[in-house]
């Protein structure tokens, strides 16, 4: 079983396009795993919950997670599908957070500040290292963003942590962040 193949499978279907798959997710995300299973043996003939269950376990970033013992699957991020929003818990930022993009798109975000374009939370790095792999999947000139994400929560704004390296939040206001490189 080839587990990046499978792993970019999931994140194709439960971030963006599970009518593709014949799957509807339910307003949690979530999809029953053995529904997932089943809508995946075109592609990969002899795949087993085991497959699954270490593509979950075994991913770095956090991506996916089971829920019910297993009987439910989803992604924990980076969802572009309207009507679905796992149920985050809010939580105090650390100081300073990042955000990694292209030279297009300098100009606009420190005018409008970061929005979700096209996913339905804007997603940080808890460091300049996670910021710049990000960045480096849409260019090879990348540029980083820190974001006063603290001083941002105590205005109000609301954060979510869903992986290790990862926050989210709806958007931030371009009084929140400077670029650095």
């Amino acid at each position: 079983m080839d587990k990046i193949k499978l792993s970019k499978t999931l994140s194709y279907i439960l971030r963006h396009h599970p009518e593709s798959f014949d799957l509807k997710l339910a307003a949690d995300a979530s999809v029953e795993t053995d529904e997932l299973l089943n809508s995946l043996k075109n592609k990969f003939k002899k795949i087993t919950k085991d497959d699954l269950i270490k593509v979950v376990e075994a991913d770095p970033k956090g991506r996916f997670s089971f829920l019910d013992e297993q009987k439910r699957i989803r992604a924990n991020y980076g969802h572009s599908i309207e009507g679905v929003n796992p149920e985050y818990e809010a939580v105090k930022p650390p100081e300073f957070l990042y955000h990694g993009t292209t030279p297009e798109a300098k100009n606009k975000i420190l005018a409008e500040g970061i929005k979700p374009m096209g996913r339905n939370y804007v997603h940080l790095s808890v460091n300049i290292k996670e910021a710049k792999k990000v960045a480096q999947r849409r260019t090879n000139n990348e540029l980083i963003f820190k974001i006063r994400a603290l001083k941002a929560y105590q205005a109000g704004q609301e954060f979510y942590k869903t992986a290790e390296n990862i926050y989210l939040t709806d958007q931030i206001a371009a009084k929140y962040l400077f670029f650095i490189k």
